[in-house]
C-alpha cells in the first residue's frame, strides 16, 4: 500500500525546517558581513568598477582565446573518436562504442559552451566597445567564424555518430533536428534523455533560485536596476510553465491511447 500523505509530510518536514533555518542563518550572517563592509568603509563600488574594467580589457580577446581552447580540444577528441572507429573491427562492441560516445559527448558539450562564450563576449563588446567603434567589424567577423566552426564541429560529430548507428537520422542544419533525432532513438536512449532532462530541470531551478538570492544581495551592496531580476524570473517562469503544460499535454495524450 502507498504511504499516507500525512506520514510523508511528517517525514520530510524536519529536513525542510532545518534547510529553511539554515538558509535564514546564512542570510543573516551574510547581511551582517555586508553591514561590516559598510562600517569599515569597504568600497564595493570600486571593486565592481575594477572587475568591470578587467572584463572590458579582456572582451576583444575573449572569443578567439576561448575558441582556440575549446574547439582545439574538440578537434583532438574528435580525431581520437574517428581513429578509434576506423580501427574498430567489431570486437568489444560495448567498450569501444562507449569510449567513442564519451569522446563525442565531450565534443558536443565543449562546442555548446563555446557558443555561449561567443554570445557572452559579443554582448560584452556591445556594452563596452561599440560606442568607441574600435574593431567592431573584426569582432563580429571573429564571432561569425567561431560560430561557423562550432556548427561544423557539431555536424562532424553527428555524422560520426550516425556512422556508428545507421538507424539514427537528422542534420544539425535542420531546425527540427532534435525532434528527428529523438524519434530515431530506442526506448533505452529515450529514458536516458528523459532522466537527463529531469536532472537539468532540477539543477536549473535551483540555479535560478540561487541567482535570485545573489541579485537580492547585490542590490543591497550596489545600485542595480530591477531588470536583471525580471529577466531571471521570466526565464525561470517560462521553464516552469513550459514543463507543467507539457506534462498536462503528455498526460492527455497517454489517456487517449
Amino acid at each position: 500500500m502507498n504511504k499516507k500523505p500525512t506520514s510523508e509530510n511528517r517525514k520530510a518536514l524536519p529536513k525542510f525546517a532545518l534547510t529553511t533555518l539554515g538558509s535564514l542563518l546564512a542570510g543573516g550572517a551574510l547581511g551582517f558581513v555586508i553591514g561590516l563592509t559598510k562600517v569599515f568603509g569597504l568600497n564595493v563600488s570600486a571593486l565592481a568598477a575594477a572587475l568591470s574594467a578587467a572584463l572590458e580589457a579582456a572582451t576583444p580577446w575573449g572569443i578567439p582565446v576561448t575558441s582556440v581552447l575549446t574547439l582545439g580540444t574538440c578537434f583532438f577528441l574528435y580525431r581520437f573518436a574517428a581513429k578509434k572507429f576506423a580501427a574498430w573491427d567489431g570486437g568489444d562492441e560495448d567498450e569501444t562504442s562507449e569510449s567513442i560516445d564519451a569522446a563525442l559527448s565531450w565534443v558536443l558539450l565543449l562546442s555548446a559552451l563555446q557558443l555561449l562564450f561567443n554570445l557572452f563576449f559579443l554582448s560584452a563588446f556591445c556594452i563596452y566597445w561599440m560606442e568607441k567603434s574600435i574593431g567592431a567589424l573584426a569582432v563580429v567577423g571573429v564571432f561569425l567564424l567561431s560560430c561557423g566552426f562550432v556548427m561544423f564541429t557539431q555536424q562532424k560529430t553527428i555524422d560520426l555518430e550516425r556512422k556508428m548507428n545507421p538507424e539514427k537520422h537528422g542534420s544539425v542544419y535542420d531546425s527540427k533536428f532534435q525532434k528527428k533525432w529523438l524519434e530515431s532513438c530506442d526506448e533505452s536512449e529515450r529514458r536516458q534523455i528523459g532522466e537527463a532532462s529531469r536532472r537539468a530541470y532540477m539543477v536549473t531551478s535551483r540555479l535560478c533560485l540561487g541567482l535570485w538570492l545573489a541579485l537580492i544581495i547585490l542590490s543591497m551592496m550596489l545600485k542595480i536596476s530591477v531588470l536583471p531580476t525580471v529577466v531571471l524570473l521570466v526565464v525561470w517562469g517560462t521553464m516552469q510553465v513550459t514543463y507543467t503544460l507539457e506534462c498536462i499535454r503528455l498526460g492527455k495524450h497517454s489517456e487517449s491511447l
